[in-house]
């Protein structure tokens, strides 16, 4: 059963969301999920371990600009194989981002590097920093990037909601981590720290077409809290919209399947 929290209505739920911390029961949902061998999620993904998209969005700290969304992989007349699909989105997201090689990168929620391998490999002149959790994650990325001889990509483990960085990047990306959030004022308030003023960032999540909800373990049928999202929260589309910090302009298309 889901705490349904409808934001069209509801701004006594929009005000509990920014008294609560930016995330919540972060040890139970990395234990679920992000600290599992490698070797499992080998078994689904293609070759870059990407998985799981729904909406995209843009964030630009001093003008407007548009970005799309797609779903976990983009299959064009092109595409072949699975990998072939996971590299279009990669390339994708890079193409929405405006990346530019010499860029300072940072990569928020990276999970098992997807995107910060490909985007380092690609533009060797980009810093890539990627964040993730898991200790599991970093282990992995850290042998792709030895086996690619990359020189541009560093991880480190932390919790975004303590987690802070002396550094302003040019790309930030946060590929599926904002539904493991709940206090998204003080997160993109924190995130924005970390843009210059032509930054961007951009922001990717599934949600829901109309209504926000917590995910909740209060019967039986609550399996994906019990076993996958303990902590988590399905995004409405225009969710966002209510958390800009004062600085920044926002800008989105929302595509539902």
């Amino acid at each position: 059963m889901c705490s349904i929290l409808c934001i069209l209505i509801s701004c006594s739920s929009l005000a509990a969301l920014r008294e609560m911390p930016i995330a919540i029961k972060t040890e139970t949902a990395k234990s679920q999920h992000y600290e599992l061998p490698t070797s499992f999620f080998k078994l689904v993904p293609g070759k870059h371990l990407k998985y799981r998209q729904i909406i995209s969005i843009l964030w630009h700290l001093s003008s407007s600009v548009a970005c799309m969304s797609d779903i976990c992989c983009l299959f064009t007349d092109a595409s072949k194989t699975l990998e072939d699909a996971e590299k279009a989105m990669l390339e994708l997201y890079c193409e929405r981002a405006q990346i530019k090689d010499g860029h300072s990168v940072l990569d928020v929620g990276c999970g098992w590097g997807s995107l910060s391998l490909y985007i380092a490999q690609k533009y060797s002149n980009c810093k890539v920093t990627g964040i993730c959790n898991s200790t599991t994650q970093r282990a992995y990325i850290e042998e792709q990037s030895r086996d690619l001889l990359l020189q541009n990509l560093e991880v480190i483990v932390a919790d975004i909601g303590t987690f802070d960085i002396d550094a302003s990047h040019d790309r930030i990306f946060s590929i599926e981590m904002f539904e493991h959030m709940k206090n998204y004022k003080d997160l993109l308030k924190k995130i924005s720290k970390w843009m210059k003023p032509d930054s961007l960032l951009f922001v990717h999540h599934f949600c829901h077409k109309a209504f926000a909800y917590h995910f909740e373990d209060v019967n039986e049928d609550d399996w994906i809290t019990r076993y996958f999202f303990t902590g988590g929260t399905m995004p409405s589309a225009n969710l966002l919209l209510y958390f800009q910090v004062s600085s920044t302009i926002f800008a989105a298309f929302n595509y539902f399947l």
